[in-house]
């Protein structure tokens, strides 16, 4: 957030301040954007999906006229009014490579807009260019996913960010207020399970109404309250994880430390539309904000080719966005805004798998089974895959872990799912590390970048 807001200049500026300096600055941006972008189109936007009155078709005719008309790449496109599917499914699917190259040609720069860049988490830097109109758009819309679940607008909210928002040296006191949204922002990479406590008090004594932000973050926060029998003594109405997989035992540690419905959520850096729900209650597809494409990978796999209706500076369009899910279907391919969709899962990543000792690929989802019923005992747990043969186990472990004991059955469950001929690396640290974006990934795979 404050890089957006601030030059080099002011940045370190910041940085020099006071806590309380911080504070007051981070609320003082947080003013300035509630201004400019909470404004009578975020209110007519939320209103109208509230409402129901959101029509997909006609979200999509206007998608394509708004293409031929502004956006250079599709200026010979044809559309016919009374087929309009028809008329997307003839448009060409896109790669990052052809977004990342061909930005300019595929974006309608009128207004003000601002740059967003993707992480690079999958080898390729991307940047796209987004409105005033199409930031509203999607605040309105992660707001009404939101009021579904119990949470009104502007309720207070602590926030998970990857934004480094505090000096390296302010390992007790990495959280900040924005004051004007009601929301308390935790540094996630300064987060370690020795200054966890910190985190727990400072949320105890803010009472947010929602948490959302990065699960392996908000889970070490549960981890925690569960570990020294704390249950959360204010109502939490609902946790909203995103930007990581969501892993079955963080979900239920979530839920059972907070008493509150966990509500898992996909939408990329790059303006894809939304997908929400739970495997448990089940995934919700959001088609009045895009259109969902699903090509059979694998066994119940299927990797997602997404349309957005909320991008009109960038447009992301039959845009091949390397991420899979799970659904419950044996069709080669599946549309959105035809089909009855079922997603089971959201897998993430397609680069987020391992290679087994017979060459096959094993998906992330794999981790969970691998630390099933060890939760207690096992904080974090990470595998990476650097050479063919060899995979790195990089875990945290609490006093109760017998690492004799429970690392011959750890390495057990890695040679039946991954292979006898793998040489398997037990790693015990203190914390994962956590990418520049700070985030941590369950698997990393640098065999997919050789």
């Amino acid at each position: 957030m404050l890089k957006k807001m601030m030059d080099a200049s002011v940045h370190t500026i910041y940085f020099k301040s006071p806590v309380f300096m911080q504070h007051a600055i981070t609320s003082a941006y947080g003013y300035k954007q509630k201004k400019k972008r909470y404004n009578k189109m975020y209110k007519d936007a939320f209103n109208r999906y509230v409402a129901g009155e959101v029509d997909k078709e006609q979200c999509l005719l206007e998608l394509l006229h708004h293409l031929k008309k502004n956006i250079g790449v599709y200026r010979d496109i044809d559309i016919d009014d009374q087929n309009v599917m028809g008329s997307f499914l003839a448009l060409p699917m896109m790669v990052k490579e052809e977004l990342r190259n061909d930005l300019e040609a595929r974006s309608h720069k009128v207004g003000k807009f601002l740059i967003s860049r993707t992480s690079g988490t999958s080898g390729i830097n991307l940047m796209v260019y987004e409105s005033e109109r199409d930031y509203t758009m999607r605040m309105a819309y992660l707001d009404y996913i939101k009021f579904r679940h119990g949470v009104k607008p502007f309720s207070r909210r602590a926030s998970f960010t990857g934004r480094e928002i505090a000096p390296p040296d302010h390992r007790n006191i990495f959280w900040r207020y924005n004051l004007a949204m009601r929301q308390i922002l935790y540094c996630s990479m300064h987060m370690t399970p020795d200054n966890i406590g910190h985190v727990y008090e400072s949320m105890r004594r803010f009472k947010p109404s929602s948490i959302d932000g990065m699960p392996s973050s908000i889970h070490m926060v549960a981890k925690y309250m569960l570990q020294n029998n704390i249950k959360a003594d204010w109502d939490v109405e609902a946790v909203f994880p995103t930007a990581e997989i969501l892993l079955p035992h963080i979900l239920r540690d979530i839920e059972a430390a907070f008493g509150a419905v966990v509500v898992d959520q996909y939408a990329s850096s790059e303006g894809a539309p939304f997908i929400y729900g739970s495997p448990e209650a089940g995934y919700h597809i959001a088609n009045e904000t895009g259109v969902f494409e699903f090509v059979r990978a694998g066994e119940g796999v299927y990797d997602m080719i997404v349309t957005s209706f909320l991008n009109h500076a960038t447009p992301i369009v039959r845009y091949k966005i390397g991420d899979q899910v799970e659904i419950d279907s044996d069709r080669a391919y599946l549309n959105s805004h035809r089909d009855d969709v079922r997603i089971t899962k959201i897998l993430g990543r397609e680069m987020d798998y391992l290679i087994a000792s017979d060459g096959h690929k094993v998906m992330n989802v794999v981790v969970n089974w691998i630390v099933d019923g060890y939760e207690e005992k096992i904080l974090q747990f990470q595998l990476v895959q650097r050479k063919r043969h060899e995979i790195t186990v990089n875990m945290v472990v609490n006093a109760d872990y017998e690492t004799e004991a429970d690392e011959k059955e750890i390495r057990r469950r890695l040679k039946w799912k991954l292979g006898d001929d793998n040489t398997y690396v037990f790693n015990y640290v203190k914390a994962i590390p956590k990418g520049r974006n700070g985030k941590v990934r369950f698997i990393i795979n640098e065999l997919v970048k050789q």
